[in-house]
Formats: structure tokens, C-alpha cells, sequence
């Protein structure tokens, strides 16, 4: 059976399938759907069942939560192409989703029922090493991050962020809102405000309309290093 280019080329490109066969990816094509998210619209919310496994196409995902007055917001990461959202809550023993989930621009995701992946779990030995050292990776991430909250200045936050971005994206990304920047990066939103004036005052970033072009990702590296 054959499936979409589009939905196959989506699997391959993303970090949790890294390195499976097409035969395990054409597996996976075979339940995998598309489904479009306009801006602002919400891809679930905490609690929510977790009954599908979404990975990003195209656009910006943003996974918060909610203060226990419903009140104010806390962006736990941002999720771009073809990275997954939430991806450890199809896991759980009782799979509901940790965090609520939406689209900060138009987006395209990949959707794939939970079911159907354990199904291919246990029948697709791949997916099960591809998926152990995806979960590895992640837990690795975490600790970095630890690592740069307690240690790194917010400038060398900001820019390890804005490197990683160039990386997965190219030049041109959009940025986040100034709030959610600094939620991710663990400080204020006029701190972030401050620190992208000084990037840009210094030759080190170009902005225009929430979107960032680096010419010398080389002197901002020194920064993020520092």
C-alpha cells in the first residue's frame, strides 16, 4: 500500500523516528493522518484522554499549563517541525495528557491513535529501540536545561534558544511572545525584552515582525558558551 509522500517524509525527518527503515515508516504511514490547526486553536487540555500521538508539520506548538486559579500561564517548551507534543503521555498507564496544547500559528500535524502505535510497538522491534532512545534524549535535554537555569546568565539562554531555532528552522523564525519566551527561559518578559535589544543593538540578530535572522551564528554561539 502506498501513502502520502508528505506523511511519509514527516516520519523520517522527525527525532523520534531517527534512523528507522522504510518498511517500519510505511508501517506507520499506514495509520498516520493529517490535521490542520488554525492560530489559537487547542490541540487538547490537560487531563484530556491522551489517545493520539501528534507530531508537528508545520507551524508552532505551544504546551503550557495553567496556574490552579486558571489564571495565568506556563509554557513548558515549544514544539516545532517535526518534533512531538507530549509525546511521553501515550506512555503513561493511564495515558492522559500532562499539559494543555495550541497552535501559536496555522499548523499542520501528523496524527497517529495511540492504539494503533502500540499495536506497531509490538510487532516493529525498530520503533521500540527508535522510541528508547528518543525518551533517552529527552531525559538528557532535561538535565541540560536544569543545568543552564541554575548556572547560565539569561543572555547565554537566550541565545543557546535562538541557535536552536536557526538550527531546526532556518533564517527567518518567528519568535514566541515576549511571555512565553521568558517562561521558557525562566525569567521576566521585560528581562527578554532587554536582552533581544542588546543581541540586536549589538550585530548579533536582525528582527523585523517577531522574526530573527543570525548572520554570524558563530559570535552568538560565544554568547550562548559564556
Amino acid at each position: 500500500m502506498t501513502h502520502s509522500p508528505q506523511i511519509r517524509e514527516i516520519l523520517a525527518q522527525s527525532p523520534l523516528f531517527q534512523g528507522l527503515e522504510p518498511a517500519d515508516l510505511e508501517a506507520l504511514a499506514a495509520v498516520a493522518s493529517l490535521r490542520q490547526l488554525s492560530k489559537g486553536q487547542s490541540l487538547f487540555l490537560e487531563g484530556d484522554p491522551a489517545r493520539t500521538l501528534f507530531i508537528v508539520a508545520r507551524g508552532m506548538i505551544k504546551v503550557y499549563k495553567m496556574d490552579p486559579q486558571g489564571r495565568r500561564q506556563m509554557v513548558l517548551h515549544l514544539d516545532g517541525p517535526y518534533h512531538a507534543v507530549a509525546a511521553v503521555a501515550v506512555f503513561l498507564e493511564k495515558p492522559r495528557y500532562p499539559a494543555s496544547a495550541e497552535a501559536l500559528e496555522d499548523s499542520l500535524l501528523l496524527a497517529i491513535p495511540t492504539e494503533a502505535f502500540h499495536g506497531l510497538l509490538e510487532t516493529h522491534p525498530a520503533l521500540s529501540r527508535a522510541l528508547i532512545r528518543f525518551l533517552a534524549r529527552r531525559q538528557g535535554q532535561l538535565v541540560h536545561l536544569l543545568d543552564r537555569l541554575v548556572f547560565h546568565e539569561v543572555s547565554a539562554r537566550l541565545a543557546e534558544y535562538l541557535l536552536g531555532r536557526l538550527e531546526a528552522e532556518g533564517q527567518g523564525f518567528g519568535l514566541p511572545t515576549n511571555p512565553e519566551l521568558a517562561a521558557l527561559l525562566g525569567t521576566a518578559p521585560e528581562v527578554v525584552s532587554r536582552k533581544l535589544g542588546e543581541l540586536f543593538r549589538q550585530g548579533l540578530i536582525r528582527l523585523a515582525e517577531r522574526r530573527v535572522w543570525i548572520d554570524d551564528p558563530a559570535a552568538l554561539r560565544e554568547v550562548a558558551e559564556a
